[in-house]
C-alpha cells in the first residue's frame, strides 16, 4: 500500500450555507436517512427517506433550499443518486457547483461521513424512549444544534441563526431580564421601608436645596413642571433661574412667609416654616410647680458591738 498523500483541507468560505456536505445513512433503525451539514456553522439537517432515488433527493433538497436559500457548492460521494443526469441538471439550473468524491474514497466527503456517525450515536441514546422515529430525530437535532461544537467553539444555532435557541435547560436558570426585575423589586422594597411618596404639581410652593458645595440652604421656589417620575423643574422665587431637582431635593413650603434663608433642619419641618427660632412657648397663666427639696438619705449602720480579739500568750 502506498503512503497516504498529504492532507488537503477544504477551502474555508467564511459564510454559512455556502458549501453543504451530503450523505446517506442506513439502513439504520430500518430506515434510510439523508444527512446534510453546513461546512461553516456545522448546522445539521436530517431527513428520513422512503427511497434514495434522484427524484426523492431533489424533492427534499428543494424544501430545504426553500427555507435557507441556494448554496454555492454541494459535496457528495460518487453514488448513482448524485451522478444521474436528473441531479446534475438540478444542480446546474440552480447555479450550484456539484463536487463529488473519488470513487472508493469516501474520506473526500469526510465531514458528511463524520456527521452520519454523530447522528447514529445520538439516535442510539434515544433508543430507550417511547418516541416515534420522527420525534427522536427532532429531539436529537435540537440537542445537537444547541450544543457548542468542538471545532467552532459555538453552537450551530448561534452561528447559523445568530441567536440562542430556547430549550428546557433554560427553565433551570432564570433569564437576565427576570433576574434584573427581581433585584430591582427587592432594592425598591428595601429602600421604601423608610421612604415617603412626595409629589408636586405645577406652581406648588417648595424649597429647593442649593447644590453649591458646602451650602445647606434651601431656596424658596415654584414648581414649573415634572420632568420625570421623581424629578422636576423649579424656578427660584426671587429670580427667573430654573433648576432641575430630584424629589429628595425638594420640600413643601407655605405661601405666606418672611423673606429669609432657610436652613436644612428648618426645611425638614415641611409646611408652616417661617424661619424663626424654634422655641417652646409657656403659658403665662400656668403656675410653675414648686421645687421640693429632697429628703436626706439615712445611711444604714450596723448595731453589732465588736470586741478586740483575745490572743494566746504563753
Amino acid at each position: 500500500m502506498p503512503r497516504q498523500v498529504a492532507l488537503h483541507p477544504w477551502e474555508f468560505l467564511g459564510e454559512s450555507w455556502k458549501r453543504l456536505h451530503i450523505d446517506f445513512a442506513g439502513p439504520f433503525l430500518n430506515h434510510m436517512f439523508m444527512v446534510v451539514v453546513d461546512s461553516h456553522t456545522k448546522w445539521l439537517e436530517v431527513f428520513r427517506m422512503s427511497q434514495i432515488t434522484s427524484q426523492a433527493t431533489i424533492t427534499r433538497l428543494r424544501r430545504l433550499f426553500a427555507s435557507y436559500g441556494l448554496p454555492e457548492q454541494i459535496v457528495t460521494y460518487n453514488a448513482t443518486t448524485f451522478t444521474s443526469d436528473e441531479f446534475q441538471t438540478f444542480a446546474k439550473q440552480n447555479g450550484i457547483l456539484h463536487i463529488t468524491s473519488a470513487p472508493g474514497h469516501p474520506a473526500t466527503n469526510g465531514l458528511a461521513e463524520r456527521y452520519v456517525q454523530t447522528f447514529k450515536a445520538g439516535m442510539k441514546k434515544l433508543a430507550h424512549t417511547s418516541l416515534n422515529i420522527e420525534d427522536k430525530i427532532s429531539l436529537f437535532l435540537l440537542q445537537y444544534r444547541t450544543t457548542p461544537n468542538c471545532t467552532t467553539g459555538q453552537s450551530p444555532a448561534d452561528l447559523f441563526l445568530h441567536r440562542h435557541i430556547r430549550t428546557r435547560l433554560d427553565f433551570l436558570k432564570p433569564c437576565a431580564k427576570e433576574t434584573v426585575r427581581k433585584k430591582q423589586y427587592q432594592q425598591k422594597e428595601h429602600h421604601d421601608r423608610t421612604a415617603a411618596d412626595r409629589f408636586f404639581n405645577a406652581d406648588d410652593a417648595v424649597y429647593l436645596r442649593s447644590t453649591v458645595t458646602g451650602s445647606h440652604k434651601w431656596i424658596p421656589g415654584l414648581i414649573v413642571r415634572q420632568t420625570g417620575p421623581v424629578s422636576y423643574e423649579v424656578r427660584e422665587r426671587d429670580s427667573d433661574t430654573v433648576h432641575r431637582r430630584h424629589g429628595d431635593q425638594l420640600r413643601p413650603r407655605a405661601i405666606a412667609e418672611p423673606d429669609i434663608d432657610v436652613t436644612e433642619s428648618q426645611a425638614e419641618l415641611g409646611d408652616g416654616v417661617d424661619g424663626s427660632s424654634s422655641q417652646e412657648v409657656v403659658d403665662a397663666n400656668m403656675q410653675t410647680p414648686e421645687l421640693l427639696e429632697p429628703e436626706p438619705v439615712v445611711l444604714r449602720r450596723s448595731n453589732r458591738m465588736t470586741k478586740p480579739p483575745k490572743r494566746y500568750m504563753p
